[in-house]
């Protein structure tokens, strides 16, 4: 029977749908702002933008630390770098971005080069190393990193060059607090060590800051059958930090559920540096 003027045979329906599916291949949909782009990404004539400025917008599938033109840099990011240079730039220094992440806790080496590249670019936020001029040192890589202070001056404190752990010893060896555990624990081939410390290292220390800053909290005075240390010794962690804060004058955000390396800095300034609370947290 003859096909009439609407049918196709079956090899002319299998060419029209290979060529469809050409078509549509050559014209898929790669999502912005609703354009049609060509299947290379290359944008249409109707002003789109291409795949490849998406994903370079966004800092996708870069090997040039991920240096996206929409990218920000992280909140971890801002503040290891910004404590790095506190602690650690007097003048000029090389530092490549593991060798800073592995100044901090809980941030990636890969956000550390992100952060600075968009430093670069000018898409950081407004006051972000403001001390310092940052630039990379020759063709390298990894990346590495030139600081040069340009103002301000570097914390010398011993308290700001140690990691948590160490600021941990050294304030356990000096108030004989019991209760830290270290640990190694690894990331993305990074590996480094992390102290925790359990509520009665925090009511022991506490007890001594209470002692070298002569901090008589109100409560024990109104309590006839306990002295200080064992008043200290019946306080949670949210109540050990309040007092902290009030006996050496600070506040500690975040540190309801753990006291972190700032918190940390300042009791070591106290009770192991002997400094005066008049310095403290400056």
């Amino acid at each position: 029977m003859p096909l009439t003027v609407r049918e196709d045979s079956p090899t002319n329906g299998k060419a029209r749908c290979e060529q469809i599916n050409s078509t549509t291949r050559n014209q898929c949909l790669i999502t912005d702002g609703g354009h049609v782009q060509d299947r290379d990404g290359a944008a249409r004539a109707d002003g789109g933008t291409t795949a490849k400025q998406v994903f370079d917008d966004n800092g996708v599938g870069q090997d040039n630390d991920y240096e996206g033109k929409a990218y920000g840099g992280s909140e971890a990011a801002i503040d290891a770098i910004e404590q790095y240079v506190a602690d650690h730039v007097a003048d000029k220094r090389i530092a490549s971005s593991r060798s800073i992440a592995n100044t901090a806790t809980d941030v990636r080496i890969q956000e550390i080069g992100k952060t600075l590249g968009a430093h670069l670019r000018g898409d950081t936020p407004d006051g972000f190393l403001a001390d310092v001029e940052v630039s990379k040192w020759r063709d390298t890589s990894p990346v590495k990193w030139v600081f040069t202070r340009v103002a301000g001056e570097a914390d010398t404190r011993r308290s700001r060059q140690l990691q948590k752990p160490d600021l941990v010893r050294e304030i356990t060896r000096t108030t004989d607090a019991g209760g830290a555990r270290y640990e190694m624990v690894s990331r993305d081939g990074t590996r480094w060590e992390k102290a925790n410390t359990t509520v009665a290292w925090k009511r022991d220390v506490l007890a001594a800051v209470c002692e070298t800053t002569d901090h008589q909290p109100a409560a024990v005075d109104e309590t006839e059958d306990l002295d200080r240390c064992e008043w200290i010794d019946q306080l949670t962690q949210a109540g050990a930090t309040d007092v902290l804060e009030r006996a050496i004058g600070i506040e500690a955000p975040g540190a309801r559920d753990h006291w972190n390396r700032e918190t940390l800095q300042v009791i070591h300034d106290v009770v192991v540096a002997g400094r005066d609370l008049s310095e403290v947290g400056r």
